[in-house]
């Protein structure tokens, strides 16, 4: 297996059980198969074998962006071999998104200024842009399917609550979100997570998540809540007030000491992972010290999804060889700086 997969070792397995309560098909960034086609629309993408999606965000010098911008404009390597560009995509172009919060117990405090966040952040979206709502916690669930119906979507946020047990599947999350967008047509799709990025009780791992989204053309966009003091605070409460004379709670008070000590080295873990996905999937990170500003970071992705461009071009490289391929992207005016996705996986099987 190529060293890019391997997992950071060394979490304490007591961490994964502190609070108790992919299948991997062809990537739509990656398109294989017979010919499919996106809905009518003044955009569209044919699809036919091994063509490649990738989003684009471009900023110049002052670090504004720049939509202007056309396929004549770029130049796209393949592990350093030029591909010729086979359709733009303006950013004019809808987004097909899943947004993915945040309601373990650890959000009991908060929850009602990040839902108002959220549908803010949902109304700053095109009208035509479909968004999907996961909440997170001890379980997966799908708050709201794809809709570009406002009013839907308020009223699913604000029916979201908070989960009286412990536990995060942020991984298990992010997977059924890129799932549900690969599952339909080819496109521009975006997954955004709002959390403190504690994961601790998915059963996906963070390297099958890696290859899920390496195998889509899905653009990770993190919002983080820095919360640290708030975890801590929680554990000693924990701790401090745990019914010992109930035997089920007396390990769990024993997985909190550990927890409490390897707090540091765990979210240190967790942020590097958050910081890979997102740099892989051409995304970007935002911080949240204050739930003040929340709204303010949640309008920040709105605006980079509203300025986001789409190359796509057909590999020359066509062998299905389960490999790690490099994705290069650049712009021929020199003082404008590119993000994107700087990877891909294609697997060995070319079948579904």
């Amino acid at each position: 297996m190529n060293t890019f997969w391997r997992a950071k070792r060394g979490l304490p397995r007591l961490i994964i059980i502190l609070f108790l309560g992919f299948s991997l098909a062809l990537p739509s960034g990656v398109a294989r198969g017979a010919d499919q086609q996106l809905e009518q629309s003044p955009f569209s993408i044919k699809v036919n074998v091994d063509l490649v999606i990738l989003n684009v965000a471009v900023v110049d010098e002052k670090e504004e962006v720049v939509t202007s911008l056309g396929r004549d404009d770029f130049i796209v390597y393949e592990d350093d071999v030029k591909q010729d560009i086979a359709d733009f995509l303006p950013v004019e172009v809808p987004f097909k998104l899943v947004l993915v919060i945040d309601t373990s117990i650890s959000t009991r405090s908060s929850l009602r200024l990040i839902k108002k966040a959220a549908i803010h952040f949902t109304d700053q979206l095109r009208p035509s842009d479909r968004i999907a709502v996961i909440a997170i916690s001890s379980s997966v669930r799908l708050a709201q399917d794809f809709t570009s119906d406002r009013k839907r979507l308020r009223q699913s946020i604000e029916d979201i609550a908070t989960s009286s047990t412990g536990g995060s599947k942020i991984y298990d999350g992010l997977a059924q979100a890129v799932n549900s967008l690969r599952r339909g047509k080819v496109g521009r799709h975006a997954v955004i997570l709002l959390s403190d990025g504690m994961e601790n009780s998915s059963r996906i791992g963070f390297p099958e998540l890696r290859r899920l989204l390496a195998q889509s053309d899905v653009v990770f966009y993190p919002v983080t809540l820095l919360n640290r003091q708030s975890e801590k605070d929680m554990l000693e409460d924990f701790i401090k007030n745990a019914d010992r004379k109930k035997p089920d709670v007396v390990s769990n008070v024993e997985n909190a000491k550990v927890s409490l000590s390897f707090l540091e080295e765990v979210y240190q873990v967790q942020t590097e992972r958050l910081q890979t996905l997102t740099e892989e999937t051409g995304g970007e990170r935002f911080l949240v010290g204050d739930l003040g500003d929340l709204t303010e970071e949640y309008a920040k992705v709105a605006r980079e999804l509203r300025n986001t461009m789409s190359l796509a071009y057909y590999s020359k490289n066509g062998k299905p060889d389960e490999s790690v391929r490099s994705i290069r992207v650049e712009v021929k005016n020199p003082g404008y700086r590119v993000r994107c996705r700087t990877s891909y996986f294609v697997p060995k099987d070319s079948g579904d």
